[in-house]
């Protein structure tokens, strides 16, 4: 039996999207009409804006061929002197309004999902956050992956372990690459990571709807053109890639290394009967990264 991630399997159209920028309602240095005209420039078919503890009033820059999906990050410092940052996109969130933050993550995630949103957090490795503190907020559907701010600015963009320890822990999430972008004249965060949705169309509920699904991958570069499990392995077809690996639970993973110049464009991976989840890595030249979404074998 074949098993392919609706990802790459439904009807629809692939948007390269961004879900985490920041404008000039908060800490931005570029106002949101800059914002769009960036990434409507870059390629990008959608762009949610997440400034902090306010939703940017920015939906009259949506147009045909651009979706401005309405967005806020909630963050704040706890008695531990750790720190937690929640974004919610999509949904009733009222434009133009503050949305303080309660004090407590679980209780932030739950504020936006109750308003529509879809909730996940940023920058875990950044804000100091283990899987033990995200394991258990029900509202959450995803992580950052990669934020491009936290990476160029911090060197700690990748979040990666966290992700699969939450795999392997049961929870289903999916895997986002995001910039963060502020927009420093020292700094440049934008066109970093991006998603890359599988949706019917370019409307909000669309694109919400392909995301609630995990019908996207996450990219800094390279393209996964396909992802299908069968026979004890998993098979991927992508643009050229010098490196291919297929990440599991705790020890599981297999990989596959380019023996010319041409790189890799398809290749199966071998799978153990006991692994719980599969996803994958597809790494170019330039040691740019896409990551698809997990595949549940259990």
């Amino acid at each position: 039996m074949t098993l392919r991630p609706s990802a790459f399997s439904a009807h629809g159209h692939w948007f390269r999207g961004n879900l985490h920028t920041h404008s000039t309602f908060s800490d931005g240095k570029c106002t949101p009409a800059e914002v769009v005209h960036f990434y409507r420039q870059q390629g990008y078919a959608f762009v949610a804006f997440t400034d902090h503890l306010i939703v940017a009033d920015a939906a009259g820059l949506s147009s045909q061929d651009f979706l401005v999906i309405p967005g806020v990050e909630i963050h704040h410092n706890d008695l531990r002197g750790s720190t937690y940052h929640v974004v919610g996109i999509g949904g009733a969130l009222p434009a133009g309004e503050r949305m303080p933050a309660a004090g407590d993550l679980t209780a932030d995630a739950a504020v936006l999902r109750a308003l529509g949103a879809l909730v996940f957090a940023a920058h875990p490795y950044w804000s100091g956050q283990t899987s033990a503190e995200l394991l258990d907020v029900p509202a959450m559907m995803g992580i950052e992956i990669y934020n491009g701010t936290a990476d160029v600015g911090y060197h700690k963009g990748f979040s990666l372990q966290t992700w699969d320890e939450l795999l392997t822990a049961g929870r289903r999430v999916w895997g986002l690459a995001v910039d963060d972008a502020h927009w420093l004249p020292w700094r440049m965060d934008a066109g970093l990571g991006w998603v890359m949705v599988r949706a019917q169309e370019l409307t909000e509920p669309a694109i919400l709807q392909a995301l609630a699904r995990g019908d996207f991958y996450s990219s800094t570069g390279p393209v996964i053109e396909d992802v299908w499990v069968e026979e004890g392995q998993v098979c991927v077809g992508c643009s050229p890639a010098v490196a291919v690996y297929a990440v599991g639970d705790r020890w599981h993973c297999s990989a596959a290394k380019a023996a010319n110049a041409q790189g890799i464009t398809h290749v199966c991976l071998p799978l153990w009967p006991e692994q719980s989840y599969v996803r994958v890595e597809v790494v170019d030249r330039l040691g740019r990264t896409a990551w698809s979404n997990p595949v549940f074998l259990t």
